[in-house]
């Protein structure tokens, strides 16, 4: 069990009093080392400039088409590149008289890595366009200087920069032009040769190919039509000629048998003046009598169609139909050997056509993939247009208006912790460490300094207290405990004051 807050309160109060020799002395120590580190730390003075950026070109309002199309870039990140750079630390020091040409010592490289660590660079503004480069020194006049003098490389090296930024780009988009010329005149040859090869082939297009077969079937059809009517026409003339020579060759068979049967009656008269009736002769040219007689009433009838011994060549009738079944037969072959070959033409049509899907997938690649080059080749020759002016803005310091918002300054206060702060922090920390390690004490130590102590562990009921009593020799040796105690003191605040006096006093600034 603790004791209450206020008899804890009494027992650190006690304490206090019963260690005050060593409060005394940790107070001293701790507020004079703080006092010492003030002293001896110098002041640093902050000078800074700011500088607002404004990237879009001057000239590029005037541009129709705003040829200028360059983008802003992270200038905070420039900026630190730019500055923290050993190139730029490098001209500083030679603007600063500290080298002549380059860093060539162990020292110079540490005075170039310090000033790199007291310069900050920073961005300000809600649109990011405004940078702050400051610098910290103890020589306020240093730090306005290498301010100024940062600020002037930046300037210069941010025009450097964007004249190499754009020469870069100009570069880099030139050499994309190059290659995606020759990617373009290659597309062009191959869809070139792949023309002339589907032209040699005689593939076209699949409504050619359509309008070619069409084509050919009205030819079909018409000519189908032509041979129906040819064969009507040839069967027609086969009827008259058949007619025709049926009727010339009756005519013409019967006069010979009526002048064969004459000569048969003729000789059978002559026979009959010289012979009987049943003489073996005049029966035999009864018979042939009797024979051309039945062939003269057959040709009558109209039955026999043998033609030897027959001209019909002769009938002018005959020939012209003749005539007319010849060029009957010729025209339907002509015909047949056209439907054939329309018939076979619309095969290999077919056959085309087979081709012209693939032959179009082909050929609206090889389009397509001259399109893309086309038109990548176009716009990069509008970019390179616009790098080029933008290289040449850029070359004559007019793309990239820098002004100096703020210049730099000769600062009169220092920055960061002063001596007054160090007098203070040690005064506080002087009175708190020994407090804190007088209380933590009271905390761990198990000694009973309380009646309340007792009656809480033992729960008994105290008396009484009986308290020391101190002698003439207690006194004299508490008497000198307290001198010591605020000799201590005292002298810690005369050692602040007289340090403190050394230290803002003008002798000290001087």
């Amino acid at each position: 069990m603790r004791y209450s807050v206020e008899t804890d309160f009494q027992l650190f109060l006690r304490n206090m009093v019963q260690y005050r020799r060593l409060v005394a002395t940790l107070f001293a120590v701790i507020a004079l080392t703080f006092t010492a580190i003030g002293y001896f730390k110098p002041n640093m003075y902050a000078s800074y400039s700011t500088l607002l950026f404004d990237a879009r070109s001057q000239i590029a309002p005037l541009l129709a088409d705003g040829t200028a199309a360059q983008g802003n870039p992270d200038w905070a990140k420039v900026a630190k590149e730019i500055i923290y750079s050993r190139k730029t630390m490098t001209k500083l020091m030679q603007a600063l008289g500290e080298i002549d040409d380059k860093i060539e010592t162990v020292e110079q490289e540490v005075r170039l890595q310090k000033l790199k660590a007291n310069t900050k660079v920073g961005i300000l503004g809600d649109a990011n366009n405004y940078i702050k480069i400051e610098f910290h020194d103890p020589d306020p006049a240093m730090a306005k200087e290498v301010a100024t003098r940062l600020t002037d490389i930046f300037i210069d090296s941010t025009h450097g920069y964007q004249a190499k930024q754009s020469g870069e780009a100009f570069e880099f988009i030139d050499a994309q032009v190059k290659t995606y010329h020759q990617k373009l005149l290659e597309a062009e040859e191959r869809l070139k040769k792949f023309k002339s090869e589907r032209l040699a082939r005689g593939v076209s297009s699949e409504s050619a190919v359509s309008g070619r077969i069409q084509r050919l079937q009205l030819l079909i059809d018409q000519a189908e039509l032509d041979l129906k009517e040819e064969l009507i026409k040839k069967a027609s003339l086969e009827r008259q000629l058949q007619g025709e020579v049926k009727a010339t060759v009756s005519l013409a068979r019967q006069s010979q048998y009526v002048a064969k049967l004459e000569a048969l009656q003729s000789k059978l008269a002559q026979l009959r003046l010289d012979y009987t009736e049943t003489y073996p002769e005049i029966v035999a040219v009864k018979r042939q009598i009797e024979d051309v007689r039945r062939q003269i009433e057959e040709e009558k009838r109209g039955d026999s169609m043998d033609l030897a011994g027959i001209d019909v060549k002769a009938n002018k009738v005959y020939q012209d139909i003749r005539l007319q079944l010849a060029d009957t037969k010729t025209r339907i072959a002509t015909l047949q050997t056209r439907i054939e070959e329309a018939k076979a033409n619309i095969e290999a049509e077919r056959k085309k056509g087979s081709l012209v899907n693939e032959n179009d997938a082909q050929l609206a690649e090889l389009t397509r993939d001259y399109e893309v080059n086309k038109q990548l080749y176009e716009n990069l020759l509008k970019r390179r247009e616009a790098a080029r002016f933008d290289k040449r803005v850029d070359d004559e310091h007019k793309g990239l208006n820098i002004k100096i918002d703020q210049p730099a300054f000769m600062p009169t206060t220092p920055t960061g912790f002063r001596f007054i702060h160090f007098v203070a922090a040690g005064i506080l920390l002087g009175l708190l460490v020994p407090a804190g390690l007088v209380y933590l004490y009271q905390i761990v130590d198990g000694t009973v300094k309380s009646p309340e102590l007792i009656q809480a562990r033992l729960n008994i009921p105290v008396l009484g207290a009986v308290t020391a009593i101190a002698n003439e020799r207690d006194l004299l040796t508490e008497k000198r405990l307290d001198r010591g105690v605020r000799l201590r003191i005292w002298l810690t605040f005369i050692i602040i004051a007289i340090v403190g006096y050394l230290r803002i006093s003008p002798e000290f600034l001087k």
